[in-house]
């Protein structure tokens, strides 16, 4: 008898050291920072399938793990989650405190997309009716997307062969772009929303084509590649060139 109880003593003292350090964990992701893969090439060359970036979830201030929870659709896009748009007590609220915060163009964001597109299925270009794009929210509905910001709340924002321009100017990107040609704009860019573009842009699914995201759809910034280690860098920060 005295075997028997020293094995369960020693194995409840393992099921509860495991038991903290999950806490533990979830702690530190929720709260502080957390690990995100790059699933597809929408970053290449900047990011590679496969990197893993080191998140900084305060970026905005202490959010609510009950909300983000009941936004996200899939567990590691394995299993569904259970509490996808789940009305949860306590859920209702984004933020434990909330940061006055300023994101600049550039900052590298992660981020729920929108589950409807902002400006709605239907958007004609600056009101003309012969310029009507069609959004649809994405493919990959209630995932985190990791995309960098272009545009910021009020701004002009114009895509002409494959450039972006802002109010009007020209915007030099100094960081390697994989460019398409596509054309989109002018659209104002809503108030507390941004403007989100891949760089690998003819393989990004992006603001281009489910529009902008809102502010409360925002999960951290990016702040530095840790695996591989042969990857390992700090996402830069860059200030804003225009022509």
């Amino acid at each position: 008898m005295g075997y028997l109880k020293e094995a369960i003593l020693k194995a409840l003292h393992f099921i509860g050291t495991v038991i903290i350090a999950v806490l533990i964990a979830f702690f530190i992701k929720e709260f502080f920072l957390e690990f995100q893969l790059i699933p597809t090439g929408s970053m290449i060359p900047y990011f590679e399938v496969g990197d893993r970036l080191v998140v900084n979830r305060l970026s905005f201030g202490v959010q609510n793990p009950l909300y983000n929870a009941k936004k996200k659709k899939s567990i590691m896009l394995l299993m569904p989650n259970p509490l996808y748009r789940a009305n949860m007590p306590f859920s209702d609220n984004q933020y434990y405190y909330k940061r006055d915060y300023k994101l600049n163009r550039y900052d590298i964001v992660v981020f729920f997309p929108p589950e409807e597109p902002v400006w709605g299925r239907e958007y004609s270009f600056a009101g003309d009716k012969r310029r009507t794009s069609y959004f649809e929210p994405p493919q990959l509905l209630g995932e985190k997307y990791v995309k960098r910001i272009l545009g910021l709340p009020g701004e002009v924002l114009e895509i002409k062969d494959g450039f972006i321009y802002i109010n009007g100017k020209k915007l030099q990107e100094p960081f390697p772009v994989n460019r398409d040609y596509f054309e989109f704009g002018p659209v104002i860019v809503p108030d507390k929303c941004y403007f989100m573009i891949g760089d690998n842009r003819p393989r990004s699914s992006d603001s281009r084509y489910w529009g902008p995201v809102p502010e409360e759809n925002l999960l951290g910034k990016a702040l530095f590649v840790f695996w591989p280690i042969n990857r390992a860098k700090k996402v830069e920060s860059y200030g804003a060139i225009f022509n």
